[in-house]
């Protein structure tokens, strides 16, 4: 005689061995899981975190080896304070790609809907990862290490999907630490990777308190997106640290009202920018205050502008070594820029802004200029206010070219 008791009792046995170990297929309702350390289960916490909207806690360290890649749907909160990820050599392009996505970013009743990314803490190890193949003097990169992808960034996304349709709204990220060297004495071109963070596309983004160590391209890429940059503005970035990097914080592809506030960045070829990409592309409403740089190739360099303010920010010891390198790498000449205004134009101000020189023997075989102005992109620099501005140990103070 057949015992359902037993029956029953195997079923339920077996249920609760598969709850904790075989998971859910993924849906639309259910609030995601903590993957407690298990690589195998993150991407589809992250992607249940975004199918429901509902908040995901991560915590456990990471080995990974291929891109996670999930594709934005409802909110997605991340709170992954005190989790580690680390790339193995096999890893091959980014670390996290959070994409929007033609058809699947329409699922989950989302359709016409924009959602919000809010990714707080977690540490990043980018250190072993392959190289891109698009970053700055890919001939520096190690043999061995060259990668065939053509982003590496360990937090990558973007907000417009393959049809030009804008999915993401306001993007957070916050209390990050990324490391991109085996030592912390490493430059720049010695770092795996990519970028730290890299956003195209988002209509707002906050990105604060986060810090940057050896970084092989920008610690902080954020870009317009869409056809001919449609979407992407209002991008307020504060109180990072950055130090090893090609880029500390850029922004590119005509993205407007940019602010970067309360920076420290060391050891940098290029500090702070706005970077034109395309031809005609140009970005409107740029604010750069409060920061300071110390030992930067072109501590703050705005290229084809209009409305800029640059005050009250400090750029230290402008002509020391970035790298260890003896001569600068500077794409406008073998010298030294503190803030380079290049196709600038609109109201413009460069005030109460401190640039001091290096010291010493290096003083004298370097050069080293305050304020630079030029033309870009067919455009000179027009409508510029530059005064009560501090100088000190450098070559000329305001320079035309």
């Amino acid at each position: 005689m057949i015992n359902i008791n037993s029956i029953l009792r195997g079923f339920t046995a077996v249920s609760i061995l598969c709850f904790s170990q075989c998971g859910f297929a993924l849906n639309c309702h259910n609030a995601p899981s903590n993957p407690s350390g298990d690589v195998n289960q993150l991407k589809d916490a992250l992607q249940q975190a975004t199918n429901s909207g509902k908040s995901l806690r991560i915590t456990g360290t990471y080995y990974i080896d291929s891109d996670i890649q999930i594709f934005l749907k409802k909110d997605l909160i991340v709170n992954a304070s005190g989790a580690n990820f680390i790339a193995t050599s096999n890893l091959d392009g980014d670390m996290f790609s959070i994409d929007a996505h033609s058809t699947k970013s329409n699922e989950c009743n989302t359709s016409g809907k924009l959602a919000d990314v809010t990714w707080r803490g977690g540490s990043f190890n980018m250190a072993d990862a392959k190289v891109a193949t698009v970053v700055p003097y890919s001939s520096l990169t190690p043999s061995g290490r060259e990668g065939q992808k053509a982003t590496a960034d360990a937090l990558s996304i973007r907000g417009v999907s393959g049809n030009g349709t804008s999915k993401l709204d306001h993007l957070t990220i916050r209390d990050i630490t990324f490391t991109g060297t085996q030592s912390s004495n490493d430059p720049f071109y010695l770092a795996g990777g990519d970028s730290g963070i890299l956003m195209t596309g988002a209509l707002k983004a906050t990105i604060k308190d986060n810090a940057f160590y050896g970084v092989r391209d920008a610690a902080i890429y954020v870009s317009a997106g869409g056809t001919n940059g449609v979407y992407g503005d209002h991008f307020t970035i504060s109180n990072n640290y950055i130090e090893r990097a090609f880029d500390g914080i850029t922004s590119k592809r005509g993205a407007d009202n940019i602010k970067m506030l309360n920076n420290t960045i060391e050891n940098t070829v290029v500090g702070l920018s706005i970077k034109r990409v395309f031809s005609g592309w140009t970005a409107t409403n740029v604010t750069i205050k409060d920061n300071d740089i110390t030992a930067s190739v072109r501590p703050i360099s705005v290229e084809r502008a209009n409305n800029v303010t640059i005050e009250d920010n400090t750029i230290y010891t402008l002509g020391a070594k970035v790298s260890g390198e003896n001569s600068p790498r500077n794409k406008y000449g073998n010298h030294y820029e503190g803030i380079a205004l290049n196709g600038v134009q609109g109201t413009n101000y460069i005030r109460y802004n401190k640039i001091y020189g290096v010291t010493g023997s290096r003083k004298s075989s370097t050069t080293a200029y305050g304020v630079v102005t030029r033309d870009e992109d067919g455009r000179s620099t027009t409508g510029t206010s530059i005064n009560s501005n501090t100088f000190s140990d450098l070559d000329k103070w305001v320079k035309h070219f």
